[in-house]
């Protein structure tokens, strides 16, 4: 969270009497551009699984997305409806494909290059892939980063997209819907 975003959030904590005037003082320091750089992606993040939630509607029980932040960004989504795990592509509601297909799988390349251009100004491993989870029943959400200087960073994104939903098809079927746990990741 940026400097005066934290500071006016304290500031609105004390004014509804939330917490004393005091603790302004401790929010009156300044991230470093790593963390900033970090804190950026974990707001983008949550922004995209949200956004993919709220595309179908809310009516999913899980959400799983696999960004790619290489060459040739892309968002990979697939959801657990009734049990099952489908790609987005295969949901029965052809509004919902259209709203993924036309509003959110085209900003694939604006959050690659805004998140990875934070990364880069302070000299910081880019994001080569990151794995989303949102489960429905808590809220909870999960992100899994694979840094481009990780050994990883070199699998194909086809292998990783389905190597990590057949992992998560079988798990799922042993995990409630409730359970506010991450899934498995790939890799």
């Amino acid at each position: 969270m940026g400097f005066f975003k934290r500071f006016f959030k304290k500031v609105e904590d004390v004014n509804n009497g939330e917490a004393a005037i005091s603790e302004l003082e401790s929010e009156l320091y300044l991230e470093s551009p790593e963390e900033e750089g970090m804190n950026f992606w974990v707001e983008i993040a949550q922004n995209i699984i949200v956004n993919a939630v709220k595309a179908t509607n809310n009516t999913v029980e899980r959400a799983f997305v696999l960004v790619d932040m290489g060459e040739q960004p892309s968002f990979d989504i697939f959801y657990q409806v009734d049990g099952l795990l489908v790609m987005w592509n295969q949901l029965e509601n052809p509004i919902i494909e259209e709203k993924i297909q036309n509003e959110l799988l085209p900003q694939a390349s604006t959050v690659a290059s805004a998140v990875n251009g934070n990364f880069t100004q302070v000299e910081h491993p880019k994001i080569a892939f990151a794995e989303l989870q949102f489960e429905w029943a808590t809220g909870a959400w999960f992100s899994h980063v694979i840094w481009e200087d990780d050994d990883n960073a070199n699998l194909a994104k086809e292998e990783i997209l389905s190597k990590w939903f057949n992992a998560l098809s079988a798990e799922i079927k042993n995990q409630p819907l409730d359970s506010d746990t991450k899934l498995s990741w790939y890799p």
